[in-house]
C-alpha cells in the first residue's frame, strides 16, 4: 500500500471509532433515557481490533510480493 493510502485508511477507521463512542453526546440527540457511562472494555478491544486489522494487512502485503 502507498503511503497516503495508508493514511486515508487509518483516518477513516479512527473516524468510524470517534463516531461510534460519541454517538449520543450531540446535543441534538433527544431520548428520556438515563445516559449510561462507556462500558471499560471498548477502547481497549477497539485498540486490539484495530492492531490485529494492520496486522492481517501487513501479512496480506507480504505475500502480493
Amino acid at each position: 500500500m502507498r503511503y497516503i493510502t495508508k493514511i486515508a485508511f487509518v483516518t477513516l477507521v479512527t473516524l468510524a471509532q470517534i463516531q461510534t463512542v460519541v454517538a449520543q453526546s450531540t446535543p441534538t440527540f433527544d431520548d428520556d433515557v438515563q445516559d449510561v457511562p462507556i462500558d471499560t472494555w471498548i477502547l481497549p478491544m477497539a485498540l486490539l481490533g484495530i492492531g490485529i486489522m494492520f496486522f492481517i494487512i501487513k501479512m496480506k502485503s507480504q505475500v502480493l510480493k
